[in-house]
């Protein structure tokens, strides 16, 4: 077993990106709830996973009571701070990796630069030992950069890089299991 699960909760997202990786995958083992403690970490990704966000957190709550004691990541590109279930997941997670997409709109824009401030405000990397990863497609970086987060305001991410979008496969990292665990029918 992998140190670390990659958690697909839902295959569902509000985007149709070209060659999104969950498009071409491939079967990915479903697992039980019991197989995620297991792991010394737990990436939760999809699809997008706030589409599913109160559950998201009873996922984190559950995985919490029954003794999982690693790192729980989120992978989104939707995260609303409006929301109370999204500012209870980020509050929840040991960081998140928020990705900008080619040609987001304003309103993508305006969310990624909430939830930078949320993070600024509410969620100090420094004393908690957060990583908060901010990945923009490197099509619209640095202009997208500039209109979420403005000139001088990184410091709260742990990193701000541009994202290389790859046309033919998605490659997981070596010490990285990817499960889909069905949190919609949970």
């Amino acid at each position: 077993m992998k140190k670390t699960a990659r958690v697909i909760v839902t295959y569902d997202c509000p985007r149709d990106c070209q060659n999104c990786c969950n498009k071409h995958i491939g079967d990915v083992p479903q697992v039980k709830f019991e197989d995620l403690l297991k792991y010394e970490e737990v990436v939760i990704t999809g699809g997008e996973p706030m589409l599913l966000a109160p559950r998201v957190v009873e996922m984190i709550h559950r995985l919490r009571a029954n003794g999982f004691t690693g790192k729980i990541w989120l992978y989104s590109s939707s995260v609303k701070v409006s929301r109370w279930a999204d500012k209870a997941v980020l509050k929840e997670v040991d960081g998140v990796t928020y990705a900008v997409h080619f040609k987001p709109s304003v309103n993508d824009l305006r969310d990624a630069r909430k939830l930078s401030d949320f993070i600024f405000e509410n969620l100090d990397n420094r004393t908690h030992k957060r990583s908060d990863r901010l990945l923009i497609d490197s099509r619209c970086y640095p202009e997208a950069l500039f209109s979420i987060i403005g000139v001088g305001f990184t410091d709260h991410w742990s990193k701000v890089e541009s994202l290389q979008w790859r046309e033919d496969e998605c490659p997981l990292p070596e010490n990285e299991e990817l499960v889909f665990y069905d949190l919609a029918k949970e």
